[in-house]
């Protein structure tokens, strides 16, 4: 797993040189010093696929505080050594121009609207200093000394928790959809995907395909997916591509995406007494994109929704994300038309093939119990890690319940 270990090596350009040009900027007192930086990794070995992580204490004096301050931050950068199979995304810094560039043209202007109209909801953490020299460096403000902590482990049980996770999303979707209405942003030049890399594809999901469809032909009431999977398979990419671009015309709902809006991209704020949350922020907007709804919708399905409400409460679940969307837009000042519900129930339709990639190639991840892995297991390689994720009892038993509705809707293709 060391070479999965991104935060192992400190990079260099993370010296006195950029905390002091951070701490200027941020302050906005080109005389601000800092004084001392304590940095240390942020995330564990495996938990980040496209950026080393590290949080930093930095104590500064500035001329709007006559005592030494003190801020606590989060530092995304590329890791030191790149050179590592099967990592060549990191060596591309698009995904920091995308994170760079949303935080600095889109969601300011999306929270600055949000707030305007008297909702408090907090979209992301403060953009505390940005550069792409000499490396690629975002550095955001270290909201866990706000209160927030880890995120949950697994789905909601609650659906009310689905649905406050929900309405914050559709808050977010429908801030982006009124500023490039009123082109007070360019969300367009956000279309970032793994469909457009197909090393990424390869990577991810060439293998899944065979594993799966090998387990399914073994697996009692499953044989009638295999064909079908084995078709999807070649079409799959396509799909996906066509489902992260934009539509244009009449009736064209395309809002901003988060992109990637899992449970590890989530912190929670709980009440005093641990048993209720009070609040909770998104994170990570590396591979932000601007097309369907339905693709931070999906994300949410598999992540924030338990699977007893996953398919039984699945029209209520888009009915409060549409009527959330709608009263947005009216604070706003929105004054034409919205998307309809029916609008929305055809974009998680059309693009339905993201929900059943996501179900079976996503979520067993997603509910995977790595402490139960030996050291045989990873030195088996990729494949053995796949065969234990599918052969999860709970993810067969979601499978058992999806497939037939991914199979009766056309969501392989079919």
């Amino acid at each position: 797993m060391d070479a999965l270990d991104f935060t192992k090596e400190i990079p260099s350009w993370l010296d006195q040189n950029l905390f002091d040009t951070a701490i200027r900027s941020f302050e906005a007192d080109p005389n601000a010093k800092v004084n001392n930086f304590d940095i240390k990794p942020a995330t564990k070995p495996g938990e980040n696929f496209a950026s080393a992580v590290f949080r930093a204490t930095i104590k500064f004096t500035s001329k709007y505080q006559k005592d030494e301050q003190e801020v606590s931050v989060i530092i995304k950068t590329q890791p030191v050594n790149v050179d590592l199979p099967n990592m060549d995304h990191l060596k591309d810094p698009t995904l920091f121009r995308n994170e760079i560039g949303v935080y600095t043209n889109v969601l300011e202007k999306m929270q600055e609207l949000i707030t305007s109209v008297g909702y408090t909801d907090i979209m992301c953490p403060r953009l505390v200093y940005q550069t792409m020299t000499p490396k690629p460096v975002i550095i955001l403000e270290d909201v866990t000394s706000s209160g927030y902590d880890t995120a949950f482990k697994t789905m909601h049980d609650d659906f009310e928790i689905s649905k406050r996770i929900v309405r914050r999303l559709a808050k977010f979707h429908a801030a982006s959809f009124y500023l490039q209405d009123e082109q007070k942003i360019d969300a367009s030049q956000f279309d970032t995907s793994i469909y457009k890399h197909d090393f990424l594809l390869d990577l991810m999901f060439t293998e899944s395909f065979d594993v799966i469809t090998e387990l399914m032909s073994k697996w009692e009431g499953f044989q009638q997916f295999v064909e079908p999977i084995k078709k999807f398979k070649t079409c799959y990419a396509e799909m996906g591509l066509k489902s992260y671009t934009p539509t244009s015309g009449s009736g064209a709902f395309n809002v901003l995406n988060h992109g990637d809006f899992h449970f590890k991209n989530v912190l929670y704020k709980m009440t005093n007494d641990g048993k209720e949350i009070e609040d909770f922020i998104a994170y990570d907007y590396q591979i932000c994109c601007y097309a369907s709804p339905a693709i931070d919708l999906v994300y949410i399905l598999y992540n924030f929704v338990s699977d007893e409400n996953r398919f039984a409460r699945y029209d209520e679940f888009l009915d409060t994300y549409h009527k959330q969307f709608v009263e947005a837009l009216k604070k706003f000042g929105y004054l034409n038309k919205p998307p309809t519900l029916l609008d929305l129930q055809i974009e998680m339709m059309k693009n339905g093939n993201l929900q059943a990639q996501i179900g079976i190639f996503t979520f067993p991840y997603l509910i995977l119990d790595v402490s139960s892995f030996t050291a045989d297991d990873y030195a088996a390689g990729p494949r053995m890690i796949k065969m234990k994720a599918f052969e999860n009892e709970r993810y067969k038993r979601v499978m058992k319940e999806a497939l037939p509705i991914f199979l009766r809707k056309g969501f392989f293709g079919n």
